[in-house]
């Protein structure tokens, strides 16, 4: 089946921010009733992108892909250089649980910055970036969209830590994060 493209690209998330930019303008948000939808929306909004994640997350485990992965750590800190032995279903399921995680965050400082400091207009965009987050995260590439892992070079697990503004400087689009120890020994060529 395959990924829709444009879901990656970074023209895409561009337009999007300009566009909703352009609509959050357009919204009167000082009427208290337009205020409660955007609330009521934006909270909707992350409930159901967690709820969804989870069911991604689930649909991983029904796979029970049980094939060995090993890699070594090249983040810093204190696990870096050492080399991590998982299997696929448990490294996937890592990584939707690590989106989940990213999205509460954003919710706690979209939250702040909504309660605290009274900005309006990210409710409108962070009601629907969610959801694309979701739909382009790796994982969903591969499970949801059907992309094969094994023939797309940043579909391969370990995963490589997004670079967004690689992409737009003419770079890979990505960053070593995790260094797959079997490419630091047999001289792997990446694609251009």
């Amino acid at each position: 089946m395959g990924s829709p493209s444009f879901l990656t690209s970074p023209m895409f998330n561009i337009a999007f921010m300009l566009v909703t930019m352009q609509l959050g303008k357009k919204i009167d948000w000082e009427d208290p009733s337009v205020l409660m939808m955007a609330r009521v929306g934006y909270y909707s909004a992350q409930v159901v992108v967690v709820l969804l994640a989870y069911a991604l997350m689930q649909l991983v485990k029904s796979k029970n892909d049980t094939t060995e992965l090993k890699y070594k750590e090249t983040k810093t800190g204190a696990t870096q250089g050492q080399e991590i032995k998982t299997t696929i279903v448990a490294y996937d399921t890592a990584q939707v649980q690590q989106f989940i995680q990213s999205t509460l965050t954003s919710v706690a400082m979209i939250s702040l910055m909504h309660w605290q400091f009274k900005f309006t207009q990210p409710l409108l965009m962070q009601s629907i970036l969610p959801f694309k987050n979701l739909l382009a995260h790796k994982i969903a590439l591969i499970y949801l969209w059907g992309d094969d892992a094994a023939t797309e070079e940043s579909l391969k697990r370990p995963f490589q830590a997004e670079n967004p503004l690689a992409a737009l400087m003419g770079g890979g689009g990505s960053a070593a994060s995790t260094e797959p120890a079997a490419a630091v020994d047999d001289g792997h060529k990446k694609k251009d």
